[in-house]
């Protein structure tokens, strides 16, 4: 189950500081559903900035950030859910500013196992 897609726009300056897609049912919620993946489909190219970071990817080579250079057509699919279950605080993720033009892009939240909203 899925959240309708999001259509979502950057001005020069704007940002999404660093989060996390997941947030935490209520114990009293016996199905448990959560933001299981993210799907950022991107709409345009050319600007200055506005990359999709990973501030804590790593990975045996380095422990800098991964960064992701929007380009029409191109899409990031990654998710917030470990298989067993846990949220992944590594898909800890951030939309960096815009520093010349504009970026476009939609995003689609999946829901494991039920969306309730």
């Amino acid at each position: 189950m899925a959240e309708a897609l999001q259509l979502v726009h950057y001005d020069v300056g704007q940002e999404y500081t660093a989060h996390h897609d997941f947030g935490y049912a209520s114990i009293r919620n016996p199905n448990q559903p959560a933001r299981f993946a993210t799907l950022l489909l991107y709409l345009n190219e050319g600007m200055t900035g506005g990359e999709t970071q990973f501030p804590r990817w790593v990975n045996a080579e380095t422990r800098h950030g991964l960064n992701a250079e929007p380009k029409i057509g191109k899409a990031v699919l990654f998710y917030s859910q470990l298989p067993d279950g846990n949220m992944d605080d590594w898909s800890h993720h951030a939309a960096l500013p815009i520093r010349e033009g504009e970026k476009w892009l939609m995003n689609l939240w999946v829901w494991d196992p039920v969306y309730e909203h």
